[in-house]
């Protein structure tokens, strides 16, 4: 049987090491801290010096810019003012990035009633197709119309036979698709259905509707 001073020496011990891993423990946080600060400086600087390059690369596209890079979710904030303007210029909505293609989210929205909507967003549709990713033949946009808090709706558009789908999503799973020959009918089905503001039955509809 140890004796009682032995045991007290042994205490002594792991006590002077339990002193010794909280100093290595409380050292290795500051340390950390310090490398966390050095890396948000240093991120930062990337933000920073990615603005400027982005900036710098619209104003040298002029009218003209690259669509494709300005889908890509990685730009700046440069880039994503200018792809919402761009977008809302055509009628479309902007955000929300596809998991699997990694580009920016183009929305349709289609008001009930409204005079050309389809005919507007047609053409929304063919002017962005070519800088969309495809997915298994069709384009992707998604749909923002009154009834988002229930399920999504997302347009689906095969720049080579000009066929489209009205697709239902809950959750992220396919609900549902409705196949059209043109996406003029995918969009009219869409303005009756799936539309974003009813322009027929709000007060002043004469008027919206011409």
């Amino acid at each position: 049987m140890p004796s009682r001073i032995d045991a007290s020496t042994q205490l002594a011990q792991l006590a002077a090491k339990l002193a010794q891993a909280r100093a290595k423990a409380t050292e290795a946080k500051a340390e950390l801290k310090r490398v966390e600060r050095r890396a948000g400086r240093a991120d930062d600087a990337v933000a920073e010096l990615l603005e400027d390059y982005d900036h710098e690369r619209l104003r040298l596209w002029g009218s003209s810019p690259d669509v494709a890079a300005l889908l890509a979710s990685e730009g700046s904030m440069a880039f994503h003012y200018a792809g919402e303007a761009l977008a809302g210029a055509y009628g479309l909505g902007w955000g929300l990035t596809w998991a699997d293609t990694k580009q920016t989210v183009l929305h349709v929205r289609l008001n009930r009633g409204e005079m050309s909507a389809v005919e507007r967003t047609k053409a929304a549709v063919l002017h962005f197709a070519p800088f969309i990713k495809p997915k298994m033949g069709f384009v992707r946009f998604g749909v923002q119309h009154h009834e988002s808090s229930d399920f999504a709706v997302e347009l689906h558009y095969s720049p080579k036979t000009g066929a489209a789908q009205v697709v239902r999503m809950h959750f992220g799973q396919e609900e549902g698709a409705q196949s059209f020959r043109t996406v003029d009918a995918a969009l009219s089905h869409i303005q009756e259905n799936h539309w974003l503001e009813d322009f027929i039955d709000m007060p002043g509809a004469t008027v919206l509707l011409g």
